[in-house]
């Protein structure tokens, strides 16, 4: 039996991944990001909303719960069809309404109760990686997602050419190795 979390004191939910930029698609139909869920526990993030500090927000609603598997990932895009958003398996569309600019931005997770879970503030390169054709991965989901230092530039190559590892673990350039939380 899962059970479903739905609450600020128990989620746990971590911006793990983004890509802001891919290079085999366009912006508009291959961007995505992922969130990771550490707890032992689902968390479904149903009615929860992404947003940034501007004016793009995006309250999801996939008809039912969309539940971050307990120690896994859960994959949102502008766009779910592999065909055309460079080979990317996607758990959730928010559609063309929310953007994720490629020099600096935020992704703002908040709870059903509008509580603040997560929030990533990425620059255009000073202090957090800028990659075109791959994603910025956080080198470990305990880190401070905030840090430009605790990211790192996708190596694995996935789908249509980009690089990235959308709904797995993330691989730092250079390490070769999964990044992996005891």
């Amino acid at each position: 039996i899962m059970t479903l979390v739905n609450s600020a004191a128990t989620a746990d939910v971590v911006i793990n991944e983004i890509i802001q930029n891919p290079s085999a698609v366009t912006d508009a139909n291959g961007e995505w990001f992922e969130v990771h869920n550490p707890t032992a526990s689902a968390v479904d993030i149903n009615g929860w909303t992404i947003r940034d500090d501007g004016s793009d927000s995006h309250l999801i609603n996939n008809g039912g719960p969309l539940e971050v598997p307990a120690g896994g990932f859960l994959v949102l895009a502008a766009n779910a069809d592999s065909g055309s958003n460079g080979g990317v398996a996607v758990d959730y569309e928010y559609g063309g309404g929310f953007f994720l600019s490629n020099s600096g931005d935020e992704l703002i997770l908040e709870d059903l109760g509008a509580t603040e879970i997560d929030r990533v503030e990425w620059d255009n390169g000073a202090t957090f990686p800028d990659p075109n054709g791959a994603s910025m991965s956080l080198r470990n989901p305990t880190l401070d997602n905030n840090v430009g230092a605790n990211w790192c530039e996708s190596n694995t190559t996935f789908g249509d050419g980009d690089r990235g590892t959308p709904g797995a673990a993330n691989l730092c350039a250079g390490s070769g190795v999964p990044v992996i939380v005891i």
